[in-house]
């Protein structure tokens, strides 16, 4: 890590933590201000955030695709890409900032925690489906991510609307109809990108092992929480599943994504091989 790197990916920690301690603030004490302020500082931190970023694959000379540290630098951005996107045509959604901030921070800090050398590309990630598999991977992970922190906020909600207690968490969100429909679209986002990660995946794989499935660790839970999203998407579509019990279908199927993308990596596969620093 250069220390520019280094710089700009600290002061997008920083900044990031700011921005969920003054949208907390907000809420607790139902003023709007903290509120704007934190959405400020949030757009301030996916800056530095992005300069980090770009430090890095300048510095390397390509994509930030390699180990658990650039993994989780790329997959930070584009988690905080698919908040700023759903705050563009949800102005409501910055209390989802109460979610999305401290994951980011924590998948930032899973990266930090592993060594963040610099390496040139190394043979097995000198493919272009690569990059396809890895954009839409982390397309599926943000707007997964997105899902759960809407079912929460949902859950958050119905309940204090039930004991009649009004709090700025409710004050400050869309109503519990708006909320579901925002669930849905995100799921069914995630669903198509994480389609197209595995098919993408596949295609790699047979390049580079000759190939197209192992049933390794990774592979089987990400075919795993595919198929459990699929579910979510029946149940809701077909079956009219909605409000609290789609919400903790949505939280139980982000399980998945957990094991998938940080729980397997340490089980030893030819998969994960490539995964590590």
């Amino acid at each position: 890590m250069t220390l520019l790197e280094g710089i700009l990916l600290w002061s997008s920690i920083f900044i990031l933590v700011i921005s969920f301690l003054g949208h907390l603030a907000g809420v607790i004490f139902k003023k709007e201000r903290p509120v704007y302020l934190s959405y400020i500082s949030t757009l301030v931190g996916f800056v530095f955030l992005s300069g980090a970023v770009l430090t890095r694959w300048i510095s390397t000379g390509h994509m930030p695709v390699m180990g658990t540290y650039e993994n989780s630098l790329f997959g930070a951005w584009f988690v905080m890409l698919a908040f700023l996107f759903t705050l563009r045509y949800f102005p409501k959604g910055r209390i989802l900032s109460l979610v999305v901030m401290p994951a980011t921070v924590l998948i930032l800090g899973n990266g930090i925690m592993a060594k963040a050398e610099m390496a040139p590309l190394e043979p097995p990630y000198q493919s272009t489906w690569l990059y396809v598999h890895v954009f839409f991977a982390w397309f599926a992970f943000g707007s997964y991510l997105m899902a759960t922190a809407v079912s929460i906020i949902y859950l958050s909600k119905s309940s204090k609307a039930n004991s009649n207690k009004g709090t700025g968490a409710v004050t400050l969100t869309p109503a519990l109809t708006r909320l579901d429909e925002i669930c849905l679209k995100f799921i069914m986002f995630g669903f198509i990108t994480d389609a197209v990660m595995i098919g993408a995946g596949a295609i790699w794989a047979h390049g580079l092992w000759g190939r197209y499935w192992g049933w390794d660790p990774i592979e089987t839970w990400s075919l795993i929480t595919w198929l459990t999203y699929g579910i979510n998407l029946h149940l809701r579509l077909t079956l009219g599943w909605k409000g609290k019990k789609a919400s903790w279908l949505a939280l139980f199927s982000f399980l998945g994504i957990i094991i998938a993308f940080f729980g397997v990596g340490f089980v030893g596969d030819v998969h994960t091989q490539i995964m590590k620093p």
